[in-house]
């Protein structure tokens, strides 16, 4: 009992200084396992939507050694969490073999929906980070493979990951760490999802 109130104390003191206000993060991942045989297809991404029920501004608590939420993490400024996760999804379509045109966002352009094979959009249900004693991040993003022209649903899938690690002193780098750790177990189960036989089958309009 004495030993954890010494590093519940030791952790108030460390921490109470650096968890007022917002640290701004850059959020990374690793490189992606290689996938092999590679499918083939083409398919438009489109721009991920923010759904989670946090604060869209941040992306994490900060707390002091006793719980206390003194203030939050965020993501470096200009970068959206909706733009940085659709391209690391399009990444794991890329490594499972596909090729990927981003949905246009200019009024004036229309494409030839008969060239993709599917459009493929997510929903970013959580993306957080918490900590106290340790630092932890949780990631959910539903993903769904849309018929180009008549928009029917062809296939869809949620994916799920999280990661936690020893808080030592509460530098951002523990921070950035953890979630890049988070966030490429997810990117991983994406582009095994998306190499799958029941994904390839799906947008190809095959039966299993």
């Amino acid at each position: 009992m004495l030993k954890r109130l010494i590093v519940i104390g030791l952790s108030a003191l460390i921490l109470g200084g650096c968890a007022i206000g917002t640290t701004s993060l850059q959020v990374t991942h690793d490189p992606l396992e290689r996938i092999e045989p590679k499918k083939q297809g083409t398919i438009q991404v489109r721009p991920f939507v923010d759904k989670r029920k946090e604060n869209h501004e941040y992306i994490g608590n900060k707390r002091n050694g006793f719980g206390m939420v003194l203030g939050h993490i965020g993501l470096e400024e200009g970068v959206k969490l909706e733009k940085l996760l659709t391209g690391y999804f399009a990444e794991s379509l890329r490594e499972a073999g596909y090729t990927v045109v981003f949905q246009e966002t200019t009024s004036g352009a229309k494409q030839d929906d008969a060239k993709f094979d599917a459009v493929v959009e997510g929903e970013i249900v959580e993306f957080w980070l918490d900590l106290y004693m340790k630092v932890w991040h949780n990631i959910e993003v539903k993903t769904r493979a849309l018929q180009p022209t008549t928009q029917s649903l062809l296939w869809e899938n949620t994916v799920k990951a999280d990661q936690s690690n020893i808080l030592w002193i509460g530098a951002t780098g523990e921070f950035e760490k953890v979630i890049k750790e988070s966030v490429t177990k997810a990117l991983n189960q994406a582009a095994r999802d998306f190499s799958s036989d029941q994904f390839h089958q799906a947008i190809k309009g095959k039966t299993p």
